[in-house]
């Protein structure tokens, strides 16, 4: 190819570019071009693609470029200046807009221009162009197109986008502008006024005490007088025209464009278009603010949720809300109506279920005495911070509000004198269904027949789930006025609360602790099979337990009666004790290999308080009756709630065998690949695959998806435990906010939850099954479930970054008389394995003393 054959076709035209050949002039020529067609004000150009500069070196590009200049002053027409500008095919484009970065020459004459091309050619190989690709993770050749465009001298320059790049706001435009070239405001030399464009229009106009301007020599930096120095530069006219471009270029584009403009007197010139990029991290803070939590709900589901189980839990809190509601007066017009409130109570944030703060509240406001209930409830939940509602959601009618309140009080009192009853006949309920559904075989049953079973066993779920909800309810009432007794009655021992409430002796939770400490003291007293347990695996002891009658039967008994009692137990996804038992005798062997055996518990701290309580009130019989009833419901309530949780646990487990046997029938078919991928699909993608009206014929692909997804959530960090999203939540907002978590100097505190003073080392744990016994030492993980409870006899002190005063861990550590703190923010930050501290378990004081 020669320098001759090229001469004719080097340079293109606006006029002339085809649709082909818009694919090699680089992003801003070819924004330029459709400018042009959209009828938009743009100086005359040209372009020189790369395709005619890549083969020329040396002599050969020289003499191409003084015959460039040529063919630029014939079609430009003598004595003009111009502008020579990047247009890399990656510029300007969706992902990377290299906005700044190539060199730029203004006000060249045109027997410079082979120089000023070759400068801006050659800025594809400097350092901060080499730095920002390696930074953007950009790859390939940058092949750069050059511009030559007609210098235009306006008298007022700017930049404007057609959001708000600030906060996000997609429904305000920004504009800067300065007097002369932009160039002074692109580099940020010069001060430049400010303007929002938006429902209000907001002005910041500033001193602008020079302006840079194009001279014979180039462009030249230049004092503004007086009198101009505080004008402004857009009046609402230019403004106008604008906001109408940026406005005619996103309907054109389908994306906000990022624009260059000037004006001469009320002209408008566009300079360049291009799309803001960074939107996927720019979240839009003028859509709705929701803010998660999962301070407490992580104690339920640790780490991350599978998409089935996500999918089973977010229909079960909107069938057992709405029923609570109802019981407690709100009318089914006004359920229905909020129906999107309840259909969202809760969030998967990276694979990790959080509660939706803002629709607890707004579910809560529709009961009496909003204010003292959004308390509790916070104390039960963990919540660190409160969230306020928006005024007219929580605004009504005095008359129905007093209305609702009367009717709700008369409720709620009819629904506490018969609440004992109603546990017990909720417990009957449960054991008859869990035996009848335990009857049946499900392996036996077609995927049709096991979708009909799930749906009546779920009508239990969300029609016959009363008691623990109300049950729930009253926990968190009563255990927050006696918060609010403790701390006014007794100042200088506001825990004494949490004293008084430990040790009921009927909490289930601490059964299995319990149960697995007599299996460890029965193995120890038997030599042989003490050996068994100490020189074998799991496996073997497992197979050999029959050797041991007694011990077997012991075992036995205990995976039936708790052997969906397991860390994880919620999580539809858990392998449980009942389907391996293999990891309860991994459990049983490490305690007796540390020879851990059943304690006597005590109960002086109880019995203290009590005593306290009897003194200091003896003077006021009416508070001492007032303080005893509202401590005998919150030990009533708490315990309730404990032993009502193990009906759900029992309950999930059923919901469980049911999606394990459609997931056997699918793998034996050849509809998934492995019977546990069930896990990864969605109830409602499993019941509309065996209904037929499922957009998804092929599940091994959408499985092989989720896997993927799955698989990146488990190896990245956690989110949050406090995360604010704007508009669409999975666009562009931060789940990981470290300005939401202060992490402070020195001492740290929490929730006391159990008195007593201890010092040691700690350890800290992520999963109980990763450590045999604490041998004593203080441990500290992020949260607990019922799980976690086999480990607890072996710590001398239980922390806990995440939870609240009814939380599990608290209720069970209380009840086991071990020294415990909660809700401890960034507790895991602050710890490390091997740390030496001293915590108090009545004041919530944690001293690091290494």
């Amino acid at each position: 190819m020669t320098v001759q054959n090229i001469k004719s076709k080097a340079l293109l035209t606006a006029e002339s570019i085809t649709k082909k050949e818009q694919q090699i002039i680089g992003g801003k020529a070819k924004h330029l071009h459709l400018l042009q067609q959209l009828g938009l004000n743009v100086p005359k150009w040209v372009v020189l693609p790369y395709t005619k500069t890549t083969v020329l070196t040396g002599a050969s590009l020289n003499h191409f470029l003084n015959d460039i200049s040529e063919e630029v002053q014939a079609y430009f027409g003598a004595d003009k200046k111009f502008a020579v500008r990047s247009s890399a095919i990656q510029e300007d484009g969706i992902n990377h807009s290299f906005a700044g970065q190539f060199h730029t020459e203004l006000n060249v004459d045109v027997e410079d221009l082979p120089g000023a091309i070759i400068k801006v050619l050659n800025s594809v190989e400097s350092d901060h162009i080499i730095s920002y690709c390696k930074q953007k993770n950009i790859g390939g050749k940058l092949n750069m197109s050059v511009i030559i465009q007609e210098m235009i001298n306006p008298e007022i320059s700017g930049v404007a986008f057609g959001i708000n790049p600030v906060n996000g706001n997609r429904n305000e435009k920004i504009a800067s502008a300065v007097f002369g070239l932009g160039e002074g405001l692109v580099s940020g030399e010069l001060n430049a006024d400010h303007f929002v464009i938006g429902q209000e229009m907001k002005k910041t106009i500033v001193q602008k005490e020079k302006a840079r301007v194009s001279t014979e020599q180039g462009t030249e930096l230049i004092d503004l007088p007086k009198r101009k120095q505080f004008q402004i530069t857009l009046d609402d006219a230019k403004i106008k025209q604008i906001n109408n471009c940026l406005d005619l270029l996103k309907d054109a584009f389908g994306k906000a464009q990022d624009i260059e403009f000037g004006f001469i007197e009320d002209d408008f010139i566009l300079f360049q278009s291009r799309p803001i990029t960074g939107l996927d991290k720019l979240a839009d803070k003028s859509g709705e603010l929701i803010i998660w939590d999962n301070s407490n709900i992580v104690e339920s589901y640790p780490g991350v949720s599978s998409p089935l189980t996500f999918s089973f839990i977010l229909k079960v809190y909107e069938g057992a809300y709405k029923q609570i509601s109802k019981i407690f007066g709100v009318s089914q017009k006004t359920i229905d109506t909020k129906s999107e409130i309840y259909e969202n109570l809760l969030g998967s944030i990276r694979g990790r279920v959080y509660y939706n703060l803002k629709n607890w509240y707004r579910m809560l406001a529709q009961l009496p005495g909003f204010k003292l209930n959004a308390g509790f409830m916070e104390g039960m939940m963990g919540v660190k911070e409160s969230f306020t509602l928006e005024k007219e959601e929580k605004s009504m009618g005095k008359f129905e509000a007093w209305m609702r309140v009367i009717f709700s009080i008369i409720k709620m009192i009819w629904q506490l004198i018969k609440l004992p009853k109603s546990r017990i006949q909720f417990h009957n309920l449960m054991d008859a269904s869990i035996s009848k559904y335990e009857a049946i075989d499900f392996d036996q049953c077609d995927a049709a027949e096991l979708m009909k079973h799930y749906q009546k066993f779920e009508g239990i779920l969300l029609k016959e789930w009363k008691a623990p909800l109300v049950n729930d309810l009253y926990a968190m009432i009563f255990f927050g006025l006696l918060q609010k007794m403790s701390k006014k009655y007794f100042p200088d021992n506001p825990s004494i609360g949490n004293q008084l409430v430990a040790e009921s002796g009927d909490i289930i939770s601490t059964k299995p602790a319990k149960r697995l400490l007599k299996i460890s003291s029965l193995i120890q007293e038997d030599p042989i099979a003490k050996s068994l347990f100490i020189d074998h695996n799991s496996e073997i002891i497992w197979q050999r337990l029959e050797e041991f009658p007694m011990i077997q039967k012991e075992i036995e008994d205990y995976i039936a009666a708790f052997g969906d009692r397991c860390t994880g137990e919620l999580k539809l996804e858990t392998i449980t004790y009942k389907q391996d038992p293999t990891q309860l005798i991994h459990i049983i062997k490490n305690y007796v290999k540390q020879e851990i055996k059943q304690k006597k518990r005590t109960t002086e701290a109880k019995v203290d308080s009590e005593k306290i309580v009897k003194q200091r009130l003896k003077k006021n019989p009416f508070k001492f009756m007032l303080f005893n009833y509202v401590l005998n419901k919150s030990r009533s309530m708490i315990s309730g709630r404990e032993n009502l949780r193990f009906e759900r646990t029992r309950a999930f487990a059923m919901v469980r065998n049911i999606f394990i046997a459609i997931g056997k029938q699918w793998y034996a078919e050849g509809i998934i690949a492995d019977p546990r991928d069930i896990f990864l699909l969605e109830q409602k993608e499993i019941f509309d695959f065996i209904k037929g009206t499922s957009c998804n014929s092929n599940l091994i692909h959408l499985v092989e998806n989720r896997k993927t997804m799955q698989e990146t959530f488990q190896s990245e960090e956690a989110p949050s435990e406090r995360i604010k999203t704007y508009g669409t939540v999975y666009h562009a907002n931060n789940f990981y906010d470290s300005t939401q978590e202060k992490i402070t100097e020195g001492d740290i505190s929490g929730i006391a939850c159990c008195a007593g003073v201890v010092k040691g080392k700690v350890q800290v744990i992520h999963d109980p099954s990763e450590i045999d016994s604490l041998e004593g030492d203080i441990l500290v993980t992020t949260s607990t479930d019922p799980g976690w409870v086999a480990l607890f006899p072996t710590a001398s002190a239980i922390l806990v970054e995440r939870g609240s005063l009814l939380s599990h861990s608290a209720i069970v550590a209380r009840e086991m008389s071990i020294p415990c703190i909660v809700g401890i923010s960034n507790l895991l930050k602050r710890l490390k394995t091997g740390d030496l501290i001293e915590m108090d378990g009545s004041t919530g004081l944690v001293k690091i003393l290494n």
